[in-house]
């Protein structure tokens, strides 16, 4: 399974849009959005694609991206979301929330712990779990996304054009 990773993207329209064809041109099965959409608008270019989403920091109308969300067919969107997807069990949350970070690797319950956050890519093994950020596609000099293959376990750092 492919899973296409986002995460701060800060209602970043033009590059949210990018990474929304990259995911398409790739073919995933899923996208994931590690917070701080700053929009609801923004889930509307997700369209098509089947899709979670967790609040961020900076998500401060969670309302409005819960209706949103709903209204686009998502479900509910919340501070963390536990999931399977490929055999695997997955953690997405935006990263901002250190003691759920550290309970949930120290768990040794997930396969994959997907957050954003610190706006910097990450990828690594910690107790058995595969950490991934897949850094921001807002106001950084490297703006990029991740795809994860879940059958390689293969981490794919995908840098987005700035024009």
């Amino acid at each position: 399974m492919k899973i296409g990773i986002i995460s701060d993207t800060h209602n970043d329209v033009e590059m949210v849009k990018k990474a929304v064809e990259i995911f398409r041109e790739r073919k995933v099965d899923l996208v994931v959005h590690a917070g701080d959409l700053t929009s609801a608008k923004l889930i509307e270019l997700f369209d098509g694609l089947p899709a979670k989403f967790v609040l961020g920091n900076c998500d401060l109308d969670g309302d409005t991206i819960n209706y949103k969300a709903q209204e686009c067919g998502y479900g509910c969107v919340d501070s963390f979301c536990d999931f399977t997807a490929g055999n695997k069990r997955i953690m997405l949350f935006h990263g901002n929330d250190i003691p759920m970070f550290r309970k949930a690797v120290a768990s040794g319950e997930y396969d994959y712990i997907i957050k954003g956050h610190t706006h910097t890519f990450e990828n690594y093994m910690s107790n058995g779990t595969r950490i991934i950020n897949p850094g921001s596609v807002y106001r950084e000099d490297e703006r990029t996304v991740s795809i994860l293959d879940t059958e390689t376990d293969r981490v794919e750092k995908i840098k987005l054009d700035v024009e």
